[in-house]
Protein backbone atom coordinates (compact mmCIF):
# COMPACT_ATOMS: atom_id res chain seq x y z
CA UNK A 1 0.00 0.00 0.00
CA UNK A 2 3.06 2.25 0.42
CA UNK A 3 3.33 2.62 -3.36
CA UNK A 4 -0.26 3.85 -3.48
CA UNK A 5 0.40 6.50 -0.86
CA UNK A 6 3.55 7.61 -2.67
CA UNK A 7 1.71 7.83 -6.00
CA UNK A 8 -1.04 9.96 -4.43
CA UNK A 9 1.59 12.14 -2.75
CA UNK A 10 3.37 12.73 -6.08
CA UNK A 11 0.06 13.59 -7.72
CA UNK A 12 -0.97 16.10 -5.04
CA UNK A 13 2.43 17.83 -5.14
CA UNK A 14 2.32 17.89 -8.94
CA UNK A 15 -1.18 19.37 -8.96
CA UNK A 16 -0.20 22.11 -6.51
CA UNK A 17 2.85 22.99 -8.60
CA UNK A 18 0.86 23.08 -11.84
CA UNK A 19 -1.90 25.29 -10.45
CA UNK A 20 0.53 27.69 -8.75
CA UNK A 21 2.65 27.88 -11.92
CA UNK A 22 -0.42 28.64 -14.02
CA UNK A 23 -1.50 31.40 -11.61
CA UNK A 24 1.98 32.92 -11.67
CA UNK A 25 2.10 32.83 -15.47
CA UNK A 26 -1.41 34.28 -15.75
CA UNK A 27 -0.61 37.16 -13.38
CA UNK A 28 2.58 38.04 -15.27
CA UNK A 29 0.92 37.98 -18.67
CA UNK A 30 -2.18 39.81 -17.48
CA UNK A 31 -0.07 42.61 -15.99
CA UNK A 32 2.16 42.77 -19.05
CA UNK A 33 -0.82 43.03 -21.38
CA UNK A 34 -2.13 45.99 -19.39
CA UNK A 35 1.23 47.79 -19.51
CA UNK A 36 1.60 50.61 -22.06
CA UNK A 37 4.80 50.48 -24.12
CA UNK A 38 7.51 52.98 -23.21
CA UNK A 39 7.92 55.95 -25.60
CA UNK A 40 11.20 54.48 -26.79
CA UNK A 41 11.60 54.04 -30.54
CA UNK A 42 15.22 54.41 -31.66
CA UNK A 43 16.14 53.38 -35.17
CA UNK A 44 16.04 49.60 -35.45
CA UNK A 45 17.34 46.96 -37.83
CA UNK A 46 15.43 43.72 -38.30
CA UNK A 47 17.59 40.77 -39.35
CA UNK A 48 15.71 37.88 -40.91
CA UNK A 49 17.67 34.76 -41.96
CA UNK A 50 15.88 32.55 -44.47
CA UNK A 51 16.18 29.11 -45.96
CA UNK A 52 13.44 27.72 -48.13
CA UNK A 53 9.81 28.77 -48.09
CA UNK A 54 7.78 28.37 -44.92
CA UNK A 55 3.95 28.22 -45.14
CA UNK A 56 2.60 31.71 -45.96
CA UNK A 57 6.20 32.88 -46.40
CA UNK A 58 5.54 36.00 -48.47
CA UNK A 59 2.55 37.01 -46.37
CA UNK A 60 4.60 36.75 -43.18
CA UNK A 61 7.45 38.81 -44.61
CA UNK A 62 5.15 41.53 -45.93
CA UNK A 63 3.71 41.96 -42.43
CA UNK A 64 7.10 43.23 -41.28
CA UNK A 65 6.90 46.16 -43.71
CA UNK A 66 3.60 47.21 -42.07
CA UNK A 67 5.09 47.82 -38.63
CA UNK A 68 3.87 51.02 -36.91
CA UNK A 69 7.46 51.92 -36.08
CA UNK A 70 8.91 55.24 -37.26
CA UNK A 71 12.34 54.20 -38.55
CA UNK A 72 13.58 50.70 -39.27
CA UNK A 73 15.37 48.67 -41.90
CA UNK A 74 14.99 44.98 -42.76
CA UNK A 75 17.98 42.86 -43.71
CA UNK A 76 17.25 39.50 -45.31
CA UNK A 77 19.95 36.85 -45.45
CA UNK A 78 20.13 33.65 -47.47
CA UNK A 79 23.00 31.23 -48.03
CA UNK A 80 22.80 31.28 -51.85
CA UNK A 81 20.84 32.84 -54.68
CA UNK A 82 19.44 29.43 -55.64
CA UNK A 83 17.53 29.30 -52.36
CA UNK A 84 13.75 29.42 -53.10
CA UNK A 85 13.44 32.35 -50.68
CA UNK A 86 15.88 34.56 -52.60
CA UNK A 87 13.65 35.58 -55.51
CA UNK A 88 10.61 36.76 -53.47
CA UNK A 89 12.93 38.51 -51.00
CA UNK A 90 14.82 40.25 -53.79
CA UNK A 91 11.51 41.42 -55.27
CA UNK A 92 10.46 42.84 -51.91
CA UNK A 93 13.76 44.72 -51.63
CA UNK A 94 13.10 46.29 -55.04
CA UNK A 95 9.56 47.14 -53.99
CA UNK A 96 10.83 48.84 -50.79
CA UNK A 97 14.09 50.57 -51.74
CA UNK A 98 15.92 52.01 -48.77
CA UNK A 99 13.81 49.97 -46.38
CA UNK A 100 15.11 46.48 -47.13
CA UNK A 101 18.37 44.85 -48.20
CA UNK A 102 19.40 41.28 -48.90
CA UNK A 103 22.73 39.57 -48.36
CA UNK A 104 23.92 36.26 -49.80
CA UNK A 105 25.97 34.83 -46.96
CA UNK A 106 27.41 31.70 -48.51
CA UNK A 107 28.39 28.76 -46.31
CA UNK A 108 30.73 28.41 -43.36
CA UNK A 109 32.26 25.01 -42.45
CA UNK A 110 31.95 25.58 -38.69
CA UNK A 111 28.66 27.47 -38.28
CA UNK A 112 24.99 26.71 -38.62
CA UNK A 113 23.52 28.31 -41.72
CA UNK A 114 21.15 30.45 -39.70
CA UNK A 115 23.96 31.84 -37.55
CA UNK A 116 26.17 32.46 -40.57
CA UNK A 117 23.32 34.31 -42.28
CA UNK A 118 22.81 36.49 -39.22
CA UNK A 119 26.50 37.33 -38.86
CA UNK A 120 26.76 38.32 -42.51
CA UNK A 121 23.60 40.44 -42.23
CA UNK A 122 25.28 42.47 -39.49
CA UNK A 123 27.58 43.92 -42.16
CA UNK A 124 24.60 45.82 -43.63
CA UNK A 125 23.55 47.52 -40.40
CA UNK A 126 23.01 51.21 -40.96
CA UNK A 127 25.38 53.35 -38.86
CA UNK A 128 22.61 55.07 -36.90
CA UNK A 129 20.76 51.86 -36.00
CA UNK A 130 20.60 51.58 -32.20
CA UNK A 131 18.60 48.35 -31.86
CA UNK A 132 18.95 44.98 -33.58
CA UNK A 133 15.93 42.70 -33.79
CA UNK A 134 16.10 39.10 -34.95
CA UNK A 135 13.00 37.49 -36.45
CA UNK A 136 12.26 34.09 -38.02
CA UNK A 137 10.55 33.77 -41.38
CA UNK A 138 7.61 31.77 -39.99
CA UNK A 139 6.63 34.48 -37.49
CA UNK A 140 3.20 36.00 -38.03
CA UNK A 141 3.72 39.49 -36.58
CA UNK A 142 1.04 42.06 -35.77
CA UNK A 143 1.72 45.67 -36.84
CA UNK A 144 2.74 46.73 -33.30
CA UNK A 145 5.16 43.83 -32.89
CA UNK A 146 8.38 45.84 -33.22
CA UNK A 147 7.11 48.67 -30.99
CA UNK A 148 6.41 46.28 -28.13
CA UNK A 149 9.60 44.28 -28.63
CA UNK A 150 11.87 47.35 -28.51
CA UNK A 151 10.13 49.47 -25.85
CA UNK A 152 11.41 47.65 -22.70
CA UNK A 153 15.03 48.16 -23.84
CA UNK A 154 14.74 51.69 -22.47
CA UNK A 155 15.47 50.03 -19.11
CA UNK A 156 19.26 49.62 -19.00
CA UNK A 157 18.97 46.59 -16.72
CA UNK A 158 17.33 44.66 -19.57
CA UNK A 159 19.83 43.12 -21.97
CA UNK A 160 17.46 41.49 -24.43
CA UNK A 161 13.71 41.34 -24.99
CA UNK A 162 12.00 38.28 -26.35
CA UNK A 163 8.70 37.09 -27.66
CA UNK A 164 7.69 33.48 -28.01
CA UNK A 165 5.86 31.17 -30.40
CA UNK A 166 2.34 29.76 -30.15
CA UNK A 167 2.00 26.77 -32.42
CA UNK A 168 -1.29 26.62 -34.27
CA UNK A 169 -2.43 23.02 -34.00
CA UNK A 170 -4.12 21.23 -36.83
CA UNK A 171 -7.35 19.83 -35.38
CA UNK A 172 -6.67 16.31 -36.57
CA UNK A 173 -2.90 16.23 -36.14
CA UNK A 174 -2.15 14.61 -32.78
CA UNK A 175 1.67 15.04 -33.00
CA UNK A 176 1.29 18.79 -33.58
CA UNK A 177 -1.01 19.06 -30.55
CA UNK A 178 1.54 17.31 -28.34
CA UNK A 179 4.26 19.64 -29.62
CA UNK A 180 1.98 22.56 -28.78
CA UNK A 181 1.68 21.27 -25.21
CA UNK A 182 5.46 20.86 -24.98
CA UNK A 183 6.01 24.38 -26.26
CA UNK A 184 3.47 25.96 -23.90
CA UNK A 185 5.09 24.17 -20.96
CA UNK A 186 8.41 25.79 -21.90
CA UNK A 187 6.85 29.26 -21.82
CA UNK A 188 6.77 29.06 -18.01
CA UNK A 189 10.56 29.55 -17.92
CA UNK A 190 10.22 32.92 -19.65
CA UNK A 191 8.93 34.57 -16.47
CA UNK A 192 11.60 33.04 -14.23
CA UNK A 193 14.43 35.52 -13.56
CA UNK A 194 16.98 32.75 -13.27
CA UNK A 195 16.01 30.59 -16.24
CA UNK A 196 14.44 33.07 -18.68
CA UNK A 197 15.83 32.74 -22.18
CA UNK A 198 15.66 34.64 -25.44
CA UNK A 199 13.83 33.02 -28.33
CA UNK A 200 15.57 33.53 -31.67
CA UNK A 201 12.32 33.90 -33.58
CA UNK A 202 11.61 37.28 -31.96
CA UNK A 203 14.28 39.01 -29.90
CA UNK A 204 15.72 42.53 -29.73
CA UNK A 205 18.89 43.93 -28.21
CA UNK A 206 20.52 47.34 -28.08
CA UNK A 207 23.43 47.48 -30.48
CA UNK A 208 25.74 48.70 -27.75
CA UNK A 209 24.87 45.68 -25.58
CA UNK A 210 25.27 43.33 -28.54
CA UNK A 211 28.81 44.58 -29.01
CA UNK A 212 29.64 44.72 -25.28
CA UNK A 213 28.47 41.14 -24.78
CA UNK A 214 30.58 40.06 -27.78
CA UNK A 215 27.64 38.19 -29.28
CA UNK A 216 29.32 37.92 -32.69
CA UNK A 217 32.23 36.12 -31.02
CA UNK A 218 29.86 33.78 -29.20
CA UNK A 219 28.20 32.97 -32.52
CA UNK A 220 31.45 32.15 -34.28
CA UNK A 221 31.73 28.36 -34.71
CA UNK A 222 28.22 28.01 -33.27
CA UNK A 223 25.01 26.22 -34.19
CA UNK A 224 22.84 28.36 -31.94
CA UNK A 225 21.85 32.00 -31.78
CA UNK A 226 19.40 32.50 -28.91
CA UNK A 227 20.71 30.31 -26.08
CA UNK A 228 24.30 31.47 -26.59
CA UNK A 229 23.07 35.08 -26.67
CA UNK A 230 21.13 34.43 -23.45
CA UNK A 231 24.23 33.17 -21.68
CA UNK A 232 26.31 36.14 -22.87
CA UNK A 233 23.67 38.62 -21.69
CA UNK A 234 23.42 37.03 -18.26
CA UNK A 235 27.20 37.05 -17.90
CA UNK A 236 26.93 40.85 -18.09
CA UNK A 237 24.42 40.80 -15.23
CA UNK A 238 21.58 41.92 -17.51
CA UNK A 239 18.06 40.52 -17.70
CA UNK A 240 16.11 38.64 -20.33
CA UNK A 241 12.66 40.27 -20.53
CA UNK A 242 9.67 38.40 -21.93
CA UNK A 243 7.23 40.64 -23.83
CA UNK A 244 3.85 38.96 -23.70
CA UNK A 245 2.47 40.97 -26.63
CA UNK A 246 5.25 39.62 -28.84
CA UNK A 247 3.97 36.08 -28.60
CA UNK A 248 3.38 35.11 -32.21
CA UNK A 249 1.55 32.31 -33.96
CA UNK A 250 3.48 29.76 -36.01
CA UNK A 251 2.21 27.03 -38.28
CA UNK A 252 2.17 23.83 -36.23
CA UNK A 253 1.34 21.14 -38.77
CA UNK A 254 4.06 18.53 -38.97
CA UNK A 255 4.66 14.81 -39.17
CA UNK A 256 5.79 12.71 -36.22
CA UNK A 257 9.32 12.57 -37.68
CA UNK A 258 9.45 16.36 -38.10
CA UNK A 259 8.28 16.98 -34.55
CA UNK A 260 10.76 14.50 -33.09
CA UNK A 261 13.51 16.21 -35.10
CA UNK A 262 12.34 19.64 -33.87
CA UNK A 263 12.15 18.62 -30.20
CA UNK A 264 15.51 16.89 -30.34
CA UNK A 265 17.09 20.02 -31.83
CA UNK A 266 15.63 22.31 -29.17
CA UNK A 267 16.87 20.12 -26.34
CA UNK A 268 20.37 19.50 -27.70
CA UNK A 269 20.96 23.18 -28.47
CA UNK A 270 19.84 23.97 -24.92
CA UNK A 271 22.07 21.21 -23.55
CA UNK A 272 25.18 22.61 -25.25
CA UNK A 273 24.56 26.36 -24.98
CA UNK A 274 22.44 26.71 -21.82
CA UNK A 275 23.11 23.59 -19.72
CA UNK A 276 21.44 24.96 -16.57
CA UNK A 277 18.09 25.19 -18.35
CA UNK A 278 18.62 21.78 -19.97
CA UNK A 279 19.25 20.12 -16.59
CA UNK A 280 16.05 21.71 -15.28
CA UNK A 281 14.09 20.28 -18.23
CA UNK A 282 15.69 16.86 -17.79
CA UNK A 283 14.77 16.89 -14.10
CA UNK A 284 11.14 17.71 -14.86
CA UNK A 285 10.97 15.02 -17.55
CA UNK A 286 12.43 12.43 -15.21
CA UNK A 287 9.82 13.26 -12.57
CA UNK A 288 7.04 13.01 -15.18
CA UNK A 289 8.41 9.66 -16.33
CA UNK A 290 8.65 8.43 -12.73
CA UNK A 291 5.04 9.47 -12.08
CA UNK A 292 3.92 7.60 -15.21
CA UNK A 293 5.79 4.46 -14.14
CA UNK A 294 4.18 4.62 -10.69
CA UNK A 295 0.75 5.10 -12.30
CA UNK A 296 1.06 1.88 -14.30
CA UNK A 297 2.68 0.03 -11.41
CA UNK A 298 -0.11 1.05 -9.03
CA UNK A 299 -2.70 -0.16 -11.53
CA UNK A 300 -0.84 -3.44 -12.03
CA UNK A 301 -0.65 -4.11 -8.28
CA UNK A 302 -4.29 -3.11 -7.80
CA UNK A 303 -5.37 -5.70 -10.38
CA UNK A 304 -2.96 -8.37 -9.14
CA UNK A 305 -3.92 -7.96 -5.46
CA UNK A 306 -7.53 -6.95 -6.13
CA UNK A 307 -6.89 -4.08 -3.71
CA UNK A 308 -9.59 -1.45 -3.44
CA UNK A 309 -7.15 0.91 -1.72
CA UNK A 310 -4.71 0.69 -4.65
CA UNK A 311 -7.56 1.18 -7.13
CA UNK A 312 -8.55 4.31 -5.19
CA UNK A 313 -4.94 5.55 -5.24
CA UNK A 314 -4.81 4.97 -8.98
CA UNK A 315 -7.98 6.95 -9.66
CA UNK A 316 -6.85 9.77 -7.39
CA UNK A 317 -3.57 9.85 -9.33
CA UNK A 318 -5.08 9.99 -12.80
CA UNK A 319 -7.37 12.81 -11.67
CA UNK A 320 -4.47 15.06 -12.61
CA UNK A 321 -5.46 14.57 -16.27
CA UNK A 322 -8.81 16.40 -15.92
CA UNK A 323 -6.99 19.12 -13.98
CA UNK A 324 -4.47 19.59 -16.80
CA UNK A 325 -7.23 19.62 -19.41
CA UNK A 326 -9.11 22.21 -17.34
CA UNK A 327 -6.02 24.47 -17.15
CA UNK A 328 -5.54 24.17 -20.92
CA UNK A 329 -9.15 25.13 -21.53
CA UNK A 330 -9.24 28.12 -19.17
CA UNK A 331 -6.00 29.44 -20.67
CA UNK A 332 -7.59 29.86 -24.09
CA UNK A 333 -9.12 33.23 -23.28
CA UNK A 334 -5.70 34.45 -22.15
CA UNK A 335 -4.05 33.30 -25.38
CA UNK A 336 -6.79 35.02 -27.39
CA UNK A 337 -5.95 38.29 -25.61
CA UNK A 338 -2.21 37.84 -26.07
CA UNK A 339 -2.31 37.01 -29.76
CA UNK A 340 -4.71 39.85 -30.50
CA UNK A 341 -6.95 37.65 -32.63
CA UNK A 342 -9.68 35.10 -32.12
CA UNK A 343 -7.82 31.80 -32.21
CA UNK A 344 -10.51 29.44 -30.96
CA UNK A 345 -10.53 27.71 -34.35
CA UNK A 346 -6.80 27.01 -33.92
CA UNK A 347 -7.19 24.92 -30.79
CA UNK A 348 -7.38 21.18 -30.48
CA UNK A 349 -10.94 19.82 -30.05
CA UNK A 350 -11.87 18.94 -26.49
CA UNK A 351 -12.11 15.20 -27.16
CA UNK A 352 -8.70 15.14 -28.84
CA UNK A 353 -7.25 17.11 -25.94
CA UNK A 354 -8.53 14.38 -23.61
CA UNK A 355 -6.50 11.86 -25.62
CA UNK A 356 -3.43 14.04 -26.05
CA UNK A 357 -2.90 14.97 -22.38
CA UNK A 358 -2.41 11.39 -21.06
CA UNK A 359 -0.40 10.53 -24.16
CA UNK A 360 1.86 13.53 -23.54
CA UNK A 361 2.80 12.10 -20.14
CA UNK A 362 4.19 9.05 -21.91
CA UNK A 363 5.71 10.69 -24.98
CA UNK A 364 7.15 14.00 -23.75
CA UNK A 365 9.65 12.59 -21.23
CA UNK A 366 11.22 10.41 -23.90
CA UNK A 367 11.27 13.30 -26.39
CA UNK A 368 13.20 15.32 -23.80
CA UNK A 369 15.41 12.60 -22.31
CA UNK A 370 16.61 11.54 -25.77
CA UNK A 371 18.95 14.56 -25.73
CA UNK A 372 21.07 12.76 -23.12
CA UNK A 373 22.16 10.24 -25.75
CA UNK A 374 23.38 12.44 -28.60
CA UNK A 375 24.73 15.84 -29.59
CA UNK A 376 23.68 15.60 -33.23
CA UNK A 377 20.90 17.78 -34.61
CA UNK A 378 19.24 17.86 -38.00
CA UNK A 379 18.30 21.38 -39.06
CA UNK A 380 16.70 22.13 -42.42
CA UNK A 381 18.41 19.21 -44.09
CA UNK A 382 21.84 19.71 -42.52
CA UNK A 383 23.27 17.53 -39.72
CA UNK A 384 25.36 19.27 -37.08
CA UNK A 385 27.47 17.42 -34.52
CA UNK A 386 27.89 19.77 -31.55
CA UNK A 387 31.22 18.91 -29.94
CA UNK A 388 30.98 21.86 -27.53
CA UNK A 389 29.66 25.42 -27.34
CA UNK A 390 32.62 26.54 -29.47
CA UNK A 391 33.03 23.59 -31.82
CA UNK A 392 30.73 21.89 -34.28
CA UNK A 393 31.16 19.56 -37.23
CA UNK A 394 28.85 19.72 -40.23
CA UNK A 395 28.23 16.20 -41.49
Amino acid sequence: MEIGYFFVFMTVVGAIIQVSTYIRLYKYMDADLARRPEPYKPKASIILPCKGLDPDFKKNIERLFLQDYPDFQIIFAVAEESDPAYKPLFQLCQKHPGRADIVVAGFHPHRAQKVNNQLCALQLLQPDSEVIAFVDSDVIALNNFLTHLVAPLKDNSIGVTTGYRFYVSNHWNLPSIIRGFWNRMSSVELIDKKYAFAWGGAMAIRREVFERARIAEHWDNSADDDMSLTKAIKELGLKVHFVTKCTVTSEGRATIAEILEWTNRQMILTKVYYPELWRRAIGRSFIMLLWTVFMFWTLFLAIEQNSQDLFSAFWIGVSIFPLEIFLIMVSRNLWNRILGVEVSHMYEPFWLCCIAVPLAHIVLPFMTLNSILTNKVLWRGVTYNLKSATELVIE
